[in-house]
């Protein structure tokens, strides 16, 4: 459909720009004429101009700038709060939209309203902007509709956003810490080797007097530090960029997501991430009226390892063919047994989407006190490790100006 700008007028004498889709010229002024606006200037946006400068930095500041998910969700629980004082949607998400600081969700839903007004839903409207409203949302949000319960989708949707954004938080909380000692430590040890012991060095080559063996260790990596650090930054880079290139093919990727939920101690974490993501928002869709099929569909893209990400797909076939859920969960090997058993409890009573907001609430509760613990073993053995290399640095040094003393001694 053919997109015009327009120039109208209001009946407070107050001019308004923008663009909107119709079938012709004649019909979209019809359209401003009829709703009681002065139409000043319709003109159709050819393909030269698409591709004018203030075009495309405005696709450019819309698709590029992010929108986080707290954003989304913030404005979602608003969003249905107004739903459920019986606002009508549109004028709801045009309120909503005047709130919004973020200057690209406020865009988005603006664009979201216009397009409302000319007849289309909002499920429709928002599948327009995937980097802010990924397919979870508008499949929620359709179902929503069609049933009549947009305000009840949409807090579901908001709870579900909030769980989510609450268990990234928890996992990024806890490593802030062991992050910031392990960035002390390099620093310190970095200022060590570039500063402290090159003077050092220079001062014991003046005495002719045997080093000891640590101590001669010390010098030799603090002077190929010094000589070398750039071959060693580029050799970083290079391994950084290598390792990119090979997870982000499709054999390495898989190898890559296998290692996370297999590896000692953390693959622990990112496997009871992954389930409490696939059991809240399989849960969430359920609930909302979203067919099976479709739902397994929108869980197997969000779950965030290729690996599992398999497992829900074969599982999807075997479900169209008529199998239960915990079936082919359980044959594919990658779920506990608690998970397939619990679902298949929920799949016999009747009740799976109570059981899966169970399974979720039980496993996000396992991954904070998990990363509690892990925080809990990570600090003291960073210590250790921090303290046995400054300790060694600090021998190094000591032990020869202890031997030089005893000499003039």
């Amino acid at each position: 459909m053919p997109l015009f700008a327009y120039k109208i007028i209001d009946s407070s004498g107050k001019e308004k720009k923008g663009t909107v889709e119709g079938d012709n010229r004649g019909s979209v002024k019809t359209k401003f004429l009829a709703e009681g606006y002065y139409v000043t200037e319709i003109k159709e946006i050819s393909s030269k101009d698409t591709f004018s400068f203030d075009s495309l930095k405005s696709l450019l500041y819309l698709g590029r700038k992010k929108v986080s998910l707290d954003e989304v969700a913030s404005m979602t629980r608003l969003l249905a709060t107004l739903q459920k004082a019986k606002i009508p949607l549109v004028e709801a998400v045009n309120a909503v939209a005047q709130q919004q600081e973020n200057q690209t969700l406020k865009d988005a839903m603006l664009i979201i309203k216009g397009k409302m007004n000319e007849g289309y839903s909002f499920s429709r409207s928002a599948r327009d902007f995937p980097n802010i409203f990924d397919d979870l949302y508008c499949n929620m949000l359709a179902a929503g509709e069609e049933s009549g319960a947009t305000d009840k989708v949409l807090l579901r949707l908001a709870g579900f956003m909030e769980s989510q954004v609450d268990l990234r938080n928890k996992v990024k909380s806890a490593m802030v810490y062991p992050v910031i000692l392990l960035f002390v430590a390099v620093l310190v040890v970095g200022v060590l080797f570039t500063v402290v012991i090159p003077k050092l060095s220079k001062m014991f080559e003046d005495i002719d007097m045997a080093l000891p063996f640590q101590t001669r260790v010390l010098i030799s990596l603090s002077g190929f530090v010094g000589d070398y650090w750039w071959l060693m930054f580029i050799a970083l880079i290079a391994a950084f960029f290598a390792f990119k290139k090979y997870t982000s093919s499709g054999k390495g990727a898989v190898q890559l997501d296998n290692l996370m939920i297999n590896m000692p101690v953390f693959g622990k974490v990112n496997r009871q991430v992954a389930i409490a993501r696939f059991s809240k928002t399989l849960s969430t869709l359920l609930m909302s009226g979203v067919p099976i099929l479709k739902a397994m569909d929108i869980v197997k893209k969000i779950i965030g390892n290729r690996v599992l990400e398999a497992a829900l797909a074969a599982a999807r076939e075997n479900i169209k063919e008529g199998e239960s859920i915990a079936v082919p969960l359980k044959r594919c090997g990658e779920f506990p047994p608690i998970v397939v058993q619990m679902i298949s409890i929920g799949e016999q009573s009747g009740e799976l989407e109570d059981m899966l907001e169970t399974l979720a609430d039980s496993y996000e509760k396992e991954v904070s006190y998990t990363m509690e613990r892990l925080t809990a073993l990570i600090e003291p053995v960073m210590i250790v490790v921090l303290a046995f290399i400054i300790g060694f640095i600090v021998f190094a040094v000591v032990m020869p100006i202890l031997q030089i003393n005893e000499a003039v001694g």
